[in-house]
């Protein structure tokens, strides 16, 4: 047998060039439909691309616009001590996302509290002690914070107060009132309105305690503020108050608590401040990385990090060379001539949600 290959005949020489030439006009065909979907893809995605890149440009530049006006806003508020500016930034302050941040104190160390906040929980912990000291614990007590904040603070008071308490928080900041009643608002005893620390809307002797932690400073005129708590305290209430001050004006302003009518004598609680900062650095530092939004933290980072006192700031510097000091007390309102104080009779501003 030879080995020679043996090619088979084909069958129908014309139609097989024929069907070669439809198989190959099919896969072409195939292959520009497939690349013109291919560019179709490339085309979306690119506009998608596209959209997204202009999107997120416009968030950055707001953001970035936002936060220079907040910046600008910080550094009107600087140079005054009263007035929209500073109103204006504590609502935006109030108004960012802070979890469940309910405080905001420098805290006090040690600290017998419990949890992320005991050093500022532990701030309203000794102001309650001072007042017990005195021995003018009441069966019943109507409380009144001014300048709230968040509320954790007031809370924390209402939650360890012996006996029947009845208790009102104030702010200026809408911002910090909405997240008092989010977060407190189950509370029975415990309400928030939103009004002026030198105007308060209470009917005078409506309260047997008063509350101010570390918020006078931004009020512009202390003395003014120290007569409406006289005013709304009932005689022999007592005034529960501390804050910082710079080393010069500690007399000064213990001469404004004497002459609206208060007896005090304040405690120089500096050095248990600084403790409590020097701890609480850490915690602090991750509240302004994960809360604050970051084209703020870019801009303000030096301005927060002194405005939460963190180790090595400013502020906290200035704690520990003791140009400025904290200062606290738990100042008794002694009566003083009506002339001297007149009562407050406008019943359009006058607030009674408080039984006498």
């Amino acid at each position: 047998m030879s080995n020679r290959t043996v090619r088979t005949p084909c069958r129908n020489p014309v139609q097989m060039p024929a069907a070669k030439r439809r198989a190959r006009s099919s896969n072409l065909a195939a292959r520009v439909y497939r690349a013109s979907e291919v560019q179709g893809v490339v085309g979306v995605m690119s506009n998608v691309l596209i959209v997204i890149a202009v999107a997120g440009a416009v968030v950055i530049l707001t953001a970035i616009i936002y936060a220079v006006r907040l910046v600008a806003l910080a550094l009107k508020a600087r140079r005054k001590t009263r007035g929209a500016e500073r109103d204006q930034l504590w609502e935006r302050i109030y108004g960012l996302d802070w979890g469940d941040v309910t405080t905001n104190n420098y805290g006090f160390a040690p600290a017998q509290e419990h949890g992320p906040e005991r050093y500022q929980l532990q701030m309203y912990s000794e102001l309650f002690e001072r007042l017990r000291a005195t021995g003018r614990l009441r069966v019943h007590t109507d409380l009144l914070e001014v300048s709230c904040g968040r509320g954790g603070g007031l809370a924390h008071l209402v939650r360890r107060w012996p006996g029947s308490v009845r208790a009102t928080g104030l702010d200026h900041a809408e911002n910090a009132v909405r997240a008092c009643r989010q977060r407190h608002g189950h509370i029975a005893n415990l309400s928030f309105v939103r009004d002026s620390a030198l105007a308060l809307p209470f009917a005078d002797r409506s309260f047997d305690v008063v509350v101010n932690v570390e918020a006078s400073n931004d009020y512009g005129d202390y003395g003014a503020f120290f007569r409406e708590v006289h005013r709304v305290l009932r005689p022999g209430g007592a005034f529960l108050y501390c804050d910082t001050r710079r080393a010069a004006d500690v007399t000064r302003t213990t001469q404004a608590l004497r002459h609206a009518g208060f007896e005090a004598a304040f405690s120089d609680i500096t050095d248990h401040v600084i403790e409590a900062c020097r701890h609480d650095s850490v915690r602090r530092r991750q509240l302004i990385r994960s809360q604050v939004p970051w084209p703020y933290r870019v801009v303000l980072r030096r301005a927060l990090a002194n405005y939460a006192a963190i180790d090595g700031s400013r502020k906290f510097e200035k704690f520990r060379s003791r140009h400025r000091l904290y200062l606290m007390t738990c100042a008794i309102r002694m009566p003083i001539p009506p002339a001297a104080q007149p009562m407050r009779t406008d019943a359009r501003r006058v607030l009674e949600p408080l039984a006498s």
